[in-house]
């Protein structure tokens, strides 16, 4: 197969663009592989390559409304690959997409944000939704959370395939904990006994949830990995770090990851981290919540009941390290190479194969 993968950006960073880049990895063994980006970080060893769609930058809304008008430039290009492959809407004629998330129903999750952003996001839900109304290829969902909302908000009526995300298990294990806990407690001043509650990614969506739980169990030390600074706050159990290269090394400091969002579609850190041996507690508005069998290998709670619950359950620390082990088995069966094999699979089916 000759294989075009479209989306925005291509690097490492964030779930539609590191998704784009493995898939590009692991279709380039045996497959040619085209990456139409925006922007892209193409390592110099790939053996797949790139073509740059113009677009405008300055807001994700202008990225919307100008990648597909930066594409056109590429449609006689496109025309010659069997698949074209759009992350989310792209433009262009692709016969496969997948949904990494519905704006709609991100926005309907949204209360404190500012009339500019809400306008935003709706303008870019009125364009995935024209696109999906209208759409007649493979869909690929990343969650049954996805599924079910292009289906409700934007009346899909296709077939979708619901494939959820990978996680490195080399890179994310439970190896790390002997490798960096005690360094990094050392630099935070987190004593080893004391408990670690870890949180990384953006506060918008759970800014609310965290600020309760940190207060209503004051004897826990919280860690929260943000690139958010609109939502920070100050407490004398809480840290607030920026985003690093080397989150690794936080889920191995860590005895608990919490996750209360409001919305995610996937939620890439829930997978890392129990693949690194903690325990998830996690809110029900994620698609990773999915693989999580309630009480066996993580925990996931009503968003309404979620600072009790949560508060309730890092007082149970005894069970940690069982939670723990059984998450670790979990996230054995979700792998990228697996990921790959079962985009291949949606490939046969959009040629007819």
């Amino acid at each position: 197969m000759n294989i075009a993968l479209i989306v925005h950006d291509l690097h490492e960073h964030g779930g539609h663009s590191l998704y784009t880049k493995i898939l590009a990895e692991g279709f380039s063994r045996d497959h040619e592989v085209t990456v139409f980006a925006n922007r892209c970080e193409r390592p110099r060893d790939a053996h797949w390559q790139t073509e740059r769609v113009r677009a405008w930058r300055s807001s994700a809304l202008a990225t919307v409304q100008t990648f597909p008008l930066g594409l056109r430039s590429h449609a006689d290009k496109l025309a010659a690959y069997q698949i074209q492959h759009a992350q989310g809407y792209c433009g262009g004629r692709p016969n496969v997409v997948t949904a990494h998330i519905c704006a709609a129903a991100y926005l309907n999750s949204l209360r404190d944000i500012n009339s500019r952003t809400r306008a935003s996001l709706r303008l870019m839900a009125m364009a995935e939704e024209r696109f999906f109304r209208r759409f007649d290829g493979e869909v690929i969902a990343i969650s049954e959370k996805i599924a079910r909302e292009l289906r409700e908000l934007y009346g899909f009526a296709g077939s979708i395939t619901v494939i959820p995300h990978g996680v490195d298990a080399g890179r994310f294990n439970g190896d790390n904990r002997t490798r960096h806990r005690k360094d990094l407690r050392e630099r935070l001043g987190i004593r080893e006994h004391d408990v670690l509650a870890l949180y990384a990614g953006d506060l918008t969506k759970a800014h609310s949830h965290l600020k309760k739980l940190a207060a209503a169990a004051p004897e826990v030390k919280f860690v929260i990995v943000t690139p958010s600074h609109r939502y920070q706050w100050r407490d004398a159990n809480v840290q607030m770090l920026p985003p690093t290269s080397e989150l690794q090394k936080y889920y191995a400091a860590a005895d608990v990851f919490v996750f209360p969002s409001t919305y995610d579609a996937f939620g890439m850190v829930v997978l890392e981290a129990m693949a690194a041996g903690l325990p998830v507690i996690t809110s029900n508005q994620a698609g990773a919540a999915e693989l999580i069998e309630p009480s066996k290998d993580g925990y996931v709670l009503p968003l309404e009941q979620w600072v009790e619950g949560a508060a309730d359950i890092l007082k149970k620390q005894s069970s940690f390290g069982s939670i723990g082990e059984a998450a670790k088995n979990t996230v054995r069966r979700h792998t990228w190479p697996a990921v790959v094999s079962q985009v291949e699979k949606v490939y046969q089916r959009a040629l007819n194969l």
